[in-house]
This record gives structure tokens, C-alpha cells and sequence, in this order.
């Protein structure tokens, strides 16, 4: 059984990229989903409507710059309050989310996404798959002078070489390691009350099906077990 066994993850994401091409999309692919899936307990749903604003500098008109809103595809989240798991869905992609306790990607995939893909597949979706993202979110609470090296393998010892004293930090950095997967790291600490800091850490991999494999538990493997190796890994404690 594969577990991220060192931590009580506050978040782990299992994501699927397809092709636009062969899987065309409007809106009422929301209620269909919602239809089938109620049944497995996603009882709550939530639309999400995301913008971007871009700025425009011109440079005769520097300190008045030209804002330009676009409105992004809408997504919805669906809810099962009672595993403490969510879905989320757009435009030709769909993820699985687990919140505390994550227990086995065994049992995230038997349990969550197996059946949860083959509903996606009954109202005509997910041809072509493009990618597969493996994520782990955690936070953890340390005290103020706690050097944070010692926890993270990947972090270097400044205060062990007596150059100065840690005030905050931000470190996100990727690996390419095989020809169809990339790694990324992303740590920042934050000062919190009492003397302590709060640290997050992301780590993610991303799986590309350059191949055209049609076995999508075979991308999606790849993805989780490199991403849990190196998380395991780059966490010393």
C-alpha cells in the first residue's frame, strides 16, 4: 500500500488534462456529471468563476494604465461532505481531491476516481488524455528558531554555517526528471503568533502521455509514484 506515511497531508490532487479536440465542451457537461455522481455522495456543488486582469503600460501614459478584465471559463466543484472529498471540472480537465485523512493512493483511486472517471465517460468525456498532475499539500507549525534544514533535505543550512539568522522564505523550483516528467517544489514560511512560523509546501508531478498511451492508470501511476517518492524523500522528519 503506497502512503505518504511521514505526514498527515492537509491536501493531496490527482488532476487529468485532455484534448479540447476530441472532447467538445459546453456547459451542461456540469449537470450531467452532478446527475451521476450524486449517488457516490457529492451531494453540494459550487460554480467558480475566475478573471484576469491585464495591465497595459504605454509609455507616455505610465502612471494611467489600461486594465483589461477577462471573464475565464467557469468550473465547478463538486462536494462529499461526508468523505471529506471533492471534485472539480472544467473545460477538458477534471481533478480528484482528498481533504484529512488521506489514508493510500490504493484507496483514492478504488474509491474516488475509478468510479468517479467512469461517470465522466458516460456523458462522452475524456478522450485524449494530455497530462496527469500528482499533488501533496502540507502545512506544518514550527517554533520560531526552528532551523527549517532540518526538516527539508532540499533547503541549505544557513544557519548552520553561522552566516545569519532565517527571517521568512520562499523557495519553488522544477526538475525535469525522465523525458515526459516534471517535478515542482514550492515552500514558503509565513511569521504566525506565539513565536512560531507556519510552513507550506507543495510538491507536484506532472506526467505527460507523450505517447498517446490510452491507459490512463499508467500515466496517472507514474505521476503518484514519483511524486510520493520524492516528497518522502526531500521531508526528512
Amino acid at each position: 500500500m503506497t502512503i505518504a506515511s511521514k505526514h498527515q497531508l492537509a491536501e493531496v490532487l490527482c488532476g487529468f488534462w485532455f484534448s479540447s479536440e476530441q472532447n467538445p465542451w459546453d456547459s451542461t457537461f456540469f449537470g450531467k456529471f452532478f446527475e451521476l455522481i450524486k449517488n457516490d455522495g457529492y451531494t453540494e456543488k459550487e460554480e467558480q468563476q475566475g478573471y484576469q486582469v491585464k495591465f497595459e503600460l504605454k509609455n507616455a501614459e505610465i502612471e494611467k494604465p489600461t486594465a483589461q478584465t477577462d471573464k475565464l471559463e467557469p468550473r465547478m466543484l463538486f462536494k462529499n461532505p461526508e468523505k471529506n472529498t471533492a471534485i472539480l471540472m472544467a473545460s477538458n480537465y477534471i481533478s480528484f481531491h482528498k481533504l484529512p485523512p488521506y489514508t493510500s493512493w490504493e484507496i483514492l483511486l478504488e474509491e474516488q476516481i475509478k468510479p468517479s472517471l467512469v461517470h465522466y465517460n458516460e456523458i462522452g468525456l475524456g478522450k485524449g488524455l494530455l497530462q496527469v498532475q500528482m499533488l501533496y499539500l502540507n502545512s506544518y507549525n514550527f517554533k520560531k528558531e526552528t532551523n527549517l534544514s532540518d526538516t527539508f533535505s532540499f533547503l541549505p543550512a544557513v544557519e548552520k554555517f553561522r552566516i545569519g539568522k532565517e527571517r521568512s522564505l520562499l523557495f519553488q523550483s522544477q526538475y525535469e526528471l525522465d523525458p515526459n516528467l516534471l517535478l515542482q517544489i514550492k515552500l514558503n514560511s509565513i511569521p504566525i503568533i506565539d513565536n512560531n512560523k507556519q510552513v507550506f509546501l507543495e510538491c507536484s508531478c506532472m506526467a505527460y502521455n507523450k505517447t498517446g498511451d490510452e491507459n490512463w492508470l499508467k500515466i496517472a501511476s507514474q505521476a503518484h509514484d514519483t511524486n510520493n517518492k520524492v516528497f518522502n524523500t526531500i521531508t526528512k522528519k
